[in-house]
């Protein structure tokens, strides 16, 4: 997978990541389903970007299947990235929206088991009005933030 492939690769996920957010649902299955279709391409397209980061370093991408990852190798090689050091003060950012988009991710990947509820009517202990809206909206905004996050990346690595 070469600087071409891989770029490829990241604009082909998050094209799918926006096509899913903009199909049309006729029930609550299919807008459920939808939403996770989202989230998990959305994922994808974070992936893409993270492995086209190390192989702009000359690492396999392929080896690459975290941001984690991706630092450990630069870290081993001596290799600086502002790439990098960009994604990891986006993650490390507890009020911006990839925080909320992994946290949501993980929830929805593994949710939490129900437990008996003994209080039924209880108020939550977390305002989730805004999560909802962004679900509602099929994460609209999350798309639009990771898109703005690969064409930043995209034009930086074409002044390269």
């Amino acid at each position: 997978m070469r600087p071409v492939r891989a770029r490829r690769r990241v604009l082909s996920a998050l094209a799918k990541t926006k096509a899913l957010g903009a199909i049309e649902s006729g029930s609550r299955l299919e807008e459920h389903a939808l939403g996770e279709a989202v989230l998990h391409q959305m994922h994808a397209t974070w992936i893409a970007l993270v492995r086209q980061v190390g192989d702009a370093h000359g690492l396999a991408p392929e080896s690459i299947d975290s941001l984690t990852s991706l630092n450990e190798r630069l870290l081993e090689r001596g290799l600086p990235s502002a790439e990098t050091e960009t994604l990891l003060r986006l993650v490390a950012d507890t009020d911006d929206w990839l925080d909320a988009f992994f946290k949501h991710y993980a929830s929805v990947c593994c949710p939490a088991e129900e437990s008996n509820r003994a209080y039924e009517n209880a108020i939550p202990l977390q305002d989730t009005t805004r999560l909802e809206q962004i679900i509602a909206t099929r994460y609209a905004p999350w798309i639009q933030s990771l898109e703005a996050l690969v064409h930043e990346f995209q034009s930086h690595f074409d002044e390269s």
